[in-house]
């Protein structure tokens, strides 16, 4: 496996613009170790790259190093434009930016439980004429063991102590993306997953119970 993909990151759900020096760039991913970058220049060698961002009005500035870089082609062959996609790991950071990255990686979470719960009331029929008739609902059970990823189908929603469970009808998309986030998070962020997933499930009729705003 490739260095850059042992580190587990959250897609964003749109990139957000920031700078990396003097240089313009997209952070499309993030966690609570680094980000991924676009960008149309190939950065500089250097020890250190001071990257700045916002998120909800909230400054995250820090220094990261450079692990990897690929070059992507976008367009046709006539009309291809070169762009830059480079992970960055983070060096330093202060306190009060580490919080606001935790709250943006923290927001995206929520959001995948919610559209989950949103999602129920569009169950398929069988789902339906199931819950109806008064049948117990399925739960997927996601534990992380020995740093393997085990699912169990079952009717219990409790949280697991290493992993967490959420609806059985979740994307996987979805699903890879909470592992994704769980893997690459400290207790407390792992503790925030499984309490928005007993949330995502709480609710009897599906519906989410908080909206969220981007």
């Amino acid at each position: 496996m490739d260095e850059h993909r042992r580190v587990m990151r959250v897609t964003l759900l749109q990139p957000i613009a920031g700078a990396a020096g003097t240089e313009r760039v997209y952070v499309v991913d993030a966690s609570l170790s680094g980000v991924r970058l676009s960008h149309l220049t190939l950065f500089q060698q250097r020890d250190d790259c001071r990257i700045e961002f916002e998120w909800d009005s909230k400054p995250i500035q820090f220094a990261g190093q450079v692990r990897w870089t690929k070059l992507q082609k976008i367009g046709s062959a006539a009309f291809s434009k070169s762009v830059y996609q480079s992970g960055l790991e983070i060096a330093a950071i202060s306190p009060p930016a580490h919080e606001a990255l935790r709250g943006l990686i923290e927001s995206h979470i929520e959001r995948a439980f919610d559209e989950q719960r949103a999602n129920a009331r569009g169950i398929p029929p069988l789902a339906d004429q199931a819950a109806e008739s008064g049948q117990a609902s399925q739960f997927a059970r996601h534990e992380l063991i020995r740093g393997v990823w085990r699912k169990i189908v079952t009717n219990d929603p409790c949280q697991p102590p290493m992993g967490f469970s959420v609806d059985a009808s979740l994307s996987r998309s979805e699903v890879e993306m909470l592992r994704s986030a769980y893997e690459s998070a400290d207790p407390p962020m792992r503790d925030i997953i499984r309490k928005f997933a007993e949330l995502s499930i709480a609710s009897p009729d599906g519906n989410p119970s908080r909206r969220y705003t981007p």
